[in-house]
This record gives C-alpha cells, structure tokens and sequence, in this order.
C-alpha cells in the first residue's frame, strides 16, 4: 500500500529536479534486495526507503552507501511510522534529506518531501559556510599538532596525521573551545597508531593554543589621558574663555579619571613605582614560562593602565619643566596670574599622579603574586627553589640575580604587612607572636583576646591580614564567624582585607564542615589546628 501512495505521488513529477515514469521507478522488499537493483546499472538519484529494514537498518544501509561511494550522487529519504520511538542517528541526520512520518496521502508525500528538499538547500548552503571557516580551523589545529609534535623530536610526521584532522571534523560548526579536547584526542590516537610512546600533556596543548591564538586586543592608551589634555589645550586655544573656564577646561577631566582610577587602587599598598615598574615586565615573562596561564586580562590591564599613568606623569613634568605652559596657551601670554595658577594645580596633580603610580604598582605586586600562587607549577617551583622565601618581587628578582642582597634592602620597608590575630587563647597567640613573628621577620602579628582593646588599633591601623580563631567567641557573639560579621559592620577598614582574600580561620578538622558553608560569602583560607609553624607558614606564604 506504502509503495503504490510513493510511485503515485512521484509520477505526478510535481517533485522539483526529477523526472519519472513507469519505467524507471524500481522496488525492492529490503536492503540487500535495493543493492541488487543499484548494481543493474541504473541511474537512481532519489532511494525512499524504510528505516526498519530486514538485514540492513537504516545507519547500515547509509553506511554501505558512503563506503561505496554511492552517497554522493543520490539523496535519501526514510519512512518509518509516526508511533516508532526513533532517535535519529548522526549519519542519518547528516547524510538524508530526513525522515517521513507513516500514514500519509499521495499529496501529503509530496509536500513532505518538497520540504525536506527545501530545508536540505539551506543546510547545504550552510554547510558550505561552515567547510568554508573549518578550512582555517583546520590549519590552526594542524599548526598546534605539529608544534607538539616537534618538541617529542620525531624523525618525520606521517600523512596519518592529515588523515586524523580530516576525520575530526564533520560538517557541524566548531567552537575554539573545542579545541584542546579535539587536539588532545589527535595526538593521542596519533601517537598510538605510530607506536611512540609518549602520555599526552593536555596542559601544554593549552598552552600552545594560548600562546598561538587570537589574544583580546587591549588598547595601550586606555585613559587616554595625553590625547585629552592636548585636546583640551587645543580647545580653549580655539575660544575666547574666562581664566577660571580655561583652568576647569584644562584641569577637570584629567582630575576626574585621575579620581576614578584611585578609587580603584587605593586599597594597594604604595610602592616605589621606580622599584618595581622597570621589572614587572621581566616577572611576568619568566613566571609565564614555568605556567602559560599566569598573565590573563587583568594583569594584562593592570601594566598597561600603570604604564599610561607612568607616561603621563613624565608628560606633566616635562610641560612644566620646559614651561610650555606659557608656549602652549594663548591666554596665559596676556595673565600672568593664570600662568601661575595653572602652574600650582598641574603640580598639585603631578603628586596625585604619583601617588596614583604608586597605587598601581601595589596592585600589580599584589595580583602578580595572587596568580602565581593560585599556579601549581609556580608553586612547586618556589617551593622547590626559593624555600622559606616570602612569594615576592624582590626575592624573585634576587632568586634570578636580577637585584643584588644589597639592593634588596631598597625593597623590605614595601614587604611589611600588618596581621591582625584574634583568639581567647593566649597559647595560640603566642605562637603567632613568637615563632611565627620570627620567621617572617618583615609582618608584625597584633594579637587580641578582647574587642575592648581591638577597637582603639582598627582606628589608627589598616590589617594586610586577619586571622580569626573560629571558636573566637565573647558575650555578644558565639564564634569566630559571627564576630566578622559585626566587625565588618563595625570596622569598615577590615573589608579592604576580606574582599583581596587575606582572610583565615583557625579551626581544627571538626570546624571545617561549619566553616565550609560560609565559603559562598568570603573566601578564605583555613590556618589548620594543632597550630605547627610550618602549617602556618605555608598557608600565610601559598594559599
């Protein structure tokens, strides 16, 4: 009944590109039997063919006809019943026009099939844009193979490599983030069909991905704070404005983004921008070769953003120093009294500029040793080469003898820290106060047992560090965990801290179940009791 609604519907020859008759229209009752028909030399463009089949199903017979090549020159439409539980196959979905459903009319047949036509013409359309980007993705991904490959030392590369990267990929789209996975499985089957022993290192296939992709493009002028102040000097050249409009034209916008980048900072340390700036280049190369994941967007913008700051400051020394002032502002040649007043407040500016520099270098310390800590193999690294040596610039730079002991000592007054260590048990303080104090020799642990005597020092001191015993507990709260809660209410000054991850709880194993479920509010690290200074050290040092 089937096949007499399928040959009355394709002799109506309402089907776009065919043609039939009688005569060339052929049945067969499964499978093996259609294959039997094909091999009779006739030149069938169109199979309409039964999902469930006796000896051959539907991915077999596909399969049968990529193998031979007859795929490519014949599209394939499959019936099945409408109550079948069917999950379409990936060589069904890619390599038919598609499915229809079971019953239909003659007429139903045909705009069914009309459809599926018209569908497959937009999928073979976008199938072609898709080969037409994988030609590139596909050179990017045998790049990283050979690279790879090229450090194992190999004396040649066979073609089972083209072969491997072919077969990967299929005519659906290709995401970047596919790749380490992709590359992963291709070397590793690579490798296994050439017989060479080697374990696949997933982490360095990232990385030479990384270091050979796209990298987001970071303007160097992100403040643009040169450009705008020579605007503004153009601007007020091209007017005729009261002196205090041209100290506001000149003044407030370079103030205003000199403002909103010290809000950002100002939480950092001021270093010696003449210290560290000129090595901050050299930490971050060297750190990169041990991970390749060290430097992401926000160091990235953080050098930069300290950079343009850095060039400004020379711009407004310079312009001052070489009074371009009187050269490069028509109104000053007519008031000398604006002269000196604008004078009075770039210099103003050039320290908040400064300081501002400084700020930057603080954070820019602070992250590059954040990252290099959250590393394993940095860490491993500093553990293994610079034991009990404090993470730092200066002692890594010293490490590579970029500085020597002498002129270390230029760099230990920005070492200090400020700890602050809260506990009822003074046995615990005292470890915090003796040994510990000892051993990093540069941090000065304050120690309380009550917040009477707390409260005078938060108000005249900013902690680096706290250290909260979790059964740190008084009349008004009951744990370590509902004392920061106050205190941050209280002590405004102890969030700087909390928010850069400088937070730690003592507790024992007991505790940490507690703990675990405050870890979605602050994060933190756990000092592990029985308290040991080498416990202590590596989770104030590495976590």
């Amino acid at each position: 009944m089937i096949v007499k609604i399928i040959k009355k519907a394709l002799l109506t020859n309402t089907i776009d590109g065919y043609l039939f008759d009688e005569h060339n229209i052929y049945t067969a009752s499964d499978g093996m039997e259609a294959f039997g028909v094909m091999g009779e030399g006739h030149n069938i463009k169109l199979i309409v063919s039964d999902i469930n089949m006796p000896y051959l199903n539907g991915d077999e017979f596909i399969e049968i006809l990529q193998d031979t090549g007859k795929l490519e020159e014949l599209e394939v439409v499959f019936v099945t019943a409408s109550s079948t539980k069917l999950t379409l196959s990936r060589s069904i979905k890619e390599n038919t026009l598609g499915v229809i459903y079971k019953p239909f009319r003659f007429d139903g047949f045909i705009e069914k099939l009309k459809h599926l036509q018209a569908n497959q013409s937009i999928k073979d359309r976008e199938i072609e844009r898709i080969k037409e980007r994988q030609i590139e993705k596909k050179k990017f991904i045998e790049k990283i193979c050979l690279i790879y490959l090229d450090d194992l030392d190999l004396e040649w590369i066979t073609d089972t490599l083209d072969s491997l990267i072919n077969e990967t990929f299929s005519n659906a789209e290709i995401s970047e983030d596919d790749y380490p996975e992709m590359i992963y499985s291709i070397i590793s089957t690579y490798l296994f069909e050439e017989e060479i022993t080697h374990k696949t290192d997933a982490k360095k296939i990232s990385c030479i991905i990384k270091n050979n992709g796209k990298q987001v493009e970071l303007s160097e002028n992100r403040f643009a704070l040169i450009d705008d102040f020579k605007s503004q000097i153009k601007m007020i050249n091209s007017k005729e404005l009261e002196p205090k409009a041209i100290l506001e034209a000149i003044m407030t916008p370079s103030l205003d983004k000199i403002s909103m980048a010290t809000s950002q900072v100002r939480k950092f340390h001021k270093i010696k921008t003449k210290l560290y700036a000129p090595h901050f280049k050299y930490i971050i190369e060297e750190l990169t070769k041990l991970d390749c994941d060290f430097p992401d967007i926000q160091l990235r913008k953080l050098v930069l953003e300290q950079k343009e700051i850095a060039d400004f400051s020379q711009f407004i020394y310079d312009f001052l120093d070489k009074n371009e002032i009187s050269k490069s502002i028509k109104a000053v040649s007519s008031s000398e009294a604006l002269g000196i007043e604008l004078a009075r407040r770039l210099n103003k500016m050039l320290k908040l500029i400064s300081a501002l520099s400084r700020h930057y270098c603080g954070n820019i310390e602070f992250y590059i040793w954040k990252r290099a800590r959250e590393s394993s193999e940095i860490y491993e690294y500093l553990k293994r080469n610079m034991p009990k040596s404090m993470p730092s610039s200066s002692r890594f730079l010293l490490h590579k003898n970029k500085i020597t002991s002498k002129e270390l000592q230029f760099y230990l007054p920005y070492e200090k820290q400020k700890v602050l260590v809260l506990s009822n048990s003074l046995q615990t303080l005292g470890v915090f106060k003796g040994e510990v104090n000892e051993s990093l020799d540069k941090w000065n642990f304050f120690c309380f047992t009550k917040i009477s005597l707390l409260d005078a020092w938060v108000h005249s001191n900013i902690p680096d560090k706290i250290i909260i015993d979790y059964k740190f507990r008084s009349s008004v709260f009951d744990d370590g965990i509902e004392f920061l809660k106050l205190a941050l209410k209280q002590y405004p000054i102890m969030k700087d801290a909390v928010t850069m991850d400088q937070l730690y709880f003592i507790a024992n194993k007991n505790d940490y179940e507690k703990l675990r479920k405050y870890k979605s509010t602050h994060n933190f690290s756990i000092i592990e009791e029985p308290l040991t200074l080498n416990g202590i050290y590596e989770t104030l040092v590495y976590d």
